[in-house]
């Protein structure tokens, strides 16, 4: 780690340049245009090169000197179905892999496109962006709305999903959620595979700035992008939204070679709810006295999100 420590500060400014430079780009290409409608294709195919350059550039200075794509006519005949892309969500870093292999639009929060520089890339892109509203249930009904109406559009770029919305470790494949189902549309199953060993490059509940420090000064690290050949659903899956997401959920799992793993972001939320936390090495785990047993394990479910409020609330 040491040894490559003081090229961290000149690898975090080629960052902070690729950013910026796609930002202006990206401003340039979609001056003046109705972002809710196909770009003209010079357009399209400008933000494509920014896009594409300046996340590549991103992932080398982080260590990934050669990330690789497998597969890709797949994604291919998934854009000439109108297909939807599902990938496995593992690190912050995914946003950066799935831009340079194939500069697709995501779904993402509202403030995203309103952060400092990045935003005015992250606009051209033409993602879908998350209805704010404080019900829940509204939210993800207006969400399945734009994934249908996306959908249905095959002129503009083609939509990819994580359906677990919450990170993992890698090891395994979390809940799917169904909002991209909901359309009945074909997927592309795209599978990220990450280098997890010396030092894991997914996203948990360890401390950012850490995190960032020790994957940049590890010696090589290396993710493939693996398209899977489209999956055009059967009749009662399209009926079904459940049953098409459990058997995709399988399908990459399969590919991937992990287990399932019946838990989503509330199993996260739990154990910040608990004060479970991780050491700024990432070598021991954390926790307020007696919430641990002599294990290190515990009981989720008092600390659940929907149990956890009731208990706050009659305190």
């Amino acid at each position: 780690m040491a040894l490559l420590l003081p090229t961290v500060p000149l690898r975090l400014c080629i960052c902070v340049i690729s950013i910026i430079l796609v930002a202006i780009a990206n401003s340039i290409a979609i001056a003046g245009c109705d972002l809710s409608k196909p770009l003209p294709r010079w357009r399209r195919r400008m933000v494509e090169i920014s896009s594409q350059a300046a996340s590549g550039m991103c992932l080398r200075a982080v260590g990934f000197w050669n990330p690789r794509v497998v597969n890709y006519h797949n994604y291919t005949k998934g854009q000439q179905l109108g297909a939807i892309g599902i990938f496995n969500h593992v690190s912050y870093l995914d946003a950066f892999v799935v831009v340079w292999a194939f500069c697709c639009a995501g779904v993402t929060f509202q403030f995203s496109k309103h952060l400092p520089i990045l935003g005015y890339g992250v606009r051209a892109l033409q993602n879908l962006y998350v209805p704010e509203d404080k019900d829940r249930t509204q939210q993800q009904k207006g969400m399945v709305q734009l994934i249908k109406e996306r959908a249905a559009n095959h002129a503009m770029p083609m939509l990819s999903v994580a359906p677990e919305g919450t990170l993992s470790n890698g090891r395994c494949l979390l809940s799917f959620k169904t909002g991209a189902f909901v359309a009945g549309t074909p997927v592309v199953p795209i599978l990220l595979r990450y280098k997890l060993r010396p030092f894991n490059p997914s996203w948990s509940i360890i401390i950012p700035f850490w995190h960032l420090l020790r994957l940049m000064c590890q010696f090589s690290n290396a993710v493939t992008v693996e398209m899977l050949p489209p999956y055009i659903p059967s009749e009662a899956e399209k009926a079904d939204p459940v049953l098409y997401a459990a058997n995709i959920r399988k399908l990459i799992a399969g590919a991937l070679g992990v287990p399932l793993a019946d838990q989503d972001r509330r199993h996260f939320l739990a154990l910040v709810n608990a004060g479970v936390s991780v050491s700024w090495d990432g070598r021991r785990l954390l926790a307020p006295p007696g919430v641990l047993d002599a294990a290190g394990c515990m009981d989720l479910e008092p600390y659940m999100p929907e149990n956890f409020v009731k208990t706050k609330k009659q305190q």
